[in-house]
């Protein structure tokens, strides 16, 4: 028995480190939908031939002209992209970030259910050792 709860508790763990790192990554993902919802709403108050950084990707800038303010392009899944009026690309971006909420809820009830059943495991693994003292 204690060789299965063993094993079973070392599962556990690593189940739940990979949930913990999911955790993270949605925190992330949130994080930089919300970045794009400043941008999009910044974009309100700009003008044609303003110039703004524009994100080229691992923390890289080009310097740009806005010749658009009325629009941006949004992925609409996959490698889709679909040009979006303002608010309503906004309003795309808010619902997704209440989806990756969401999953990000569901994850962390995920690893309290984990994190419970490996303290059961640790109290019975722990009951184990002293009764064979």
């Amino acid at each position: 028995m204690d060789q299965q709860q063993a094993q079973k508790y070392q599962q556990l763990q690593q189940q739940l480190e990979g949930v913990q790192q999911s955790i993270q990554q949605m925190e992330e993902r949130i994080s930089n939908v919300e970045d794009a919802v400043e941008g999009v709403e910044g974009l309100e108050d700009a003008e044609e031939g303003d110039e703004i950084l524009a994100s080229i990707g691992a923390g890289a800038f080009a310097i740009a002209e806005i010749k658009e303010t009325e629009e941006v392009v949004t992925n609409i899944g996959g490698e889709a992209y679909e040009r979006k009026e303002l608010d309503e690309a906004s309003e795309l971006l808010n619902n997704h970030i209440e989806e990756l909420r969401s999953t990000k809820d569901t994850l962390e009830e995920d690893a309290e259910e984990m994190y419970s059943q490996i303290q059961q495991i640790q109290m019975q693994l722990q009951q184990g050792m002293q009764g064979e003292h």
